[in-house]
């Protein structure tokens, strides 16, 4: 026995180290961790931004995930070309800013096409800035919201435990991927740098596509073709785009990830006012309130679409 008990001595010893040691990781390591990442991150948002040689014939197509991002993509696709389909994926056409191009320190002054179109989701504050234009997507909230949550149980790993109202919590305090929707709408509408933006809405594209689209191209100072409307309008609809999925499905440089739940498909619904059969009263009046504290200075209509409070089928658009 005398033999043995030392052993279990140096056993609950070792145990007692290790399970210290793993309370540092996860309480200093980890966090640290992640900290010098965003920090990293962050240093090389400047640094491109810095580096950034802009053209006055660059396009940057900008939402908050789930607003109408690959629509947007389509259309400007549609506009700056004859638009034919010879692209396997979107991102071809137009590469995802943080995710294609600046993790490969590939710069928008080495892609091809005039002009040169990019999307992003980054917040006002990293885009790279310069004289082009940069087309906004914005989308009442509560509608994100929903399509976010049925993104991110999808596509993101150890996402798809939380349920749409415990996503919801989440996405009001901006404990999401991308952070805060109010911040990141705050900070673009209000352009402190006075960029050439255009803000479009998900819901004036869904009442009226073809208003939407000349809108667009006059932003662009692009004329279009009478005959080439319809084939625009056509290949812009949700029917054509869920019929193509595959081409606008995440670019990650390799094969499409495989969904993680049901509805396989990237292009959802393109619904406007759907939030109203997953969130209760409760959220919307919730939602409601916090759009009418912070973003109240964007101006009555525009609130009115974000808000959710106009974003009923048939209602008039902004």
């Amino acid at each position: 026995m005398h033999r043995i008990r030392p052993r279990k001595i140096l056993g609950a010893c070792a145990g007692v180290i290790a399970s210290l040691a793993l309370r540092i990781d996860h309480a200093v390591l980890m966090p640290c961790h992640m900290k010098l990442g965003r920090v990293h991150g962050r240093l090389r948002t400047v640094q491109y931004g810095l580096e950034y040689d802009g053209s006055p014939d660059d396009i940057f197509i900008v939402t908050y995930p789930k607003s109408g991002t690959t629509w947007l993509q389509m259309i400007a696709y549609q506009l700056t070309t004859d638009g034919a389909m010879d692209f396997a994926h979107i991102d071809e056409v137009s590469p995802f800013l943080e995710i294609t191009m600046m993790p490969r320190r590939r710069k928008i002054s080495d892609l091809r096409a005039t002009p040169r179109v990019v999307k992003s989701h980054m917040p006002y504050q990293e885009i790279p800035k310069g004289p082009g234009r940069y087309i906004y997507g914005t989308r009442n909230g509560l509608d994100v919201a929903v399509s976010y949550h049925h993104h991110v149980r999808k596509y993101v790993p150890g996402w798809g435990q939380f349920s749409v109202g415990e996503f919801f919590s989440r996405f009001m305090t901006g404990r999401v991927p991308y952070g805060s929707w109010f911040e990141h709408v705050a900070g673009w509408l209000r352009n402190e740098d006075r960029l050439n933006v255009l803000v479009v809405t998900y819901e004036e594209l869904s009442a009226d596509l073809e208003a939407g689209v000349k809108r667009i191209a006059d932003f662009c100072g692009i004329t279009i073709d009478p005959a080439a409307m319809p084939r625009i309008l056509e290949r812009c609809s949700f029917a054509f785009m869920r019929e193509h999925d595959a081409r606008f499905a995440l670019p990650t440089g390799g094969p499409p990830p495989a969904p993680a739940g049901p509805e396989p498909g990237f292009i959802r619904r393109g619904q406007v006012g759907g939030w109203r059969q997953e969130l209760d009263a409760r959220s919307r009046s919730d939602f409601q309130e916090a759009c009418d504290r912070r973003l109240r200075d964007l101006g009555e209509d525009m609130l009115r679409v974000l808000s959710g409070r106009g974003a009923r089928e048939g209602e008039p658009a902004l």
